[in-house]
């Protein structure tokens, strides 16, 4: 259960982030791709996902 909070911690958190930058872009007139930013914030999830597994790792050694 552990696992599946800090997963969605994660998520929540990238999710948080795209739409601080989508919003900002948005105001100044720029548009991002959504195939781009989808594949980039799969990946920041994923990589937040294992720093925080990673600490819980080394805890336990």
């Amino acid at each position: 259960m552990k696992h599946f909070l800090k997963g969605a911690a994660a998520v929540a958190i990238v999710l948080v982030i795209s739409l601080v930058i989508h919003v900002f872009c948005n105001m100044k007139g720029i548009n991002l791709d959504q195939t781009v930013t989808s594949i980039v914030s799969a990946m920041l999830a994923v990589l937040l996902y294992h720093i925080l597994i990673k600490n819980e790792k080394n805890k336990e050694d």
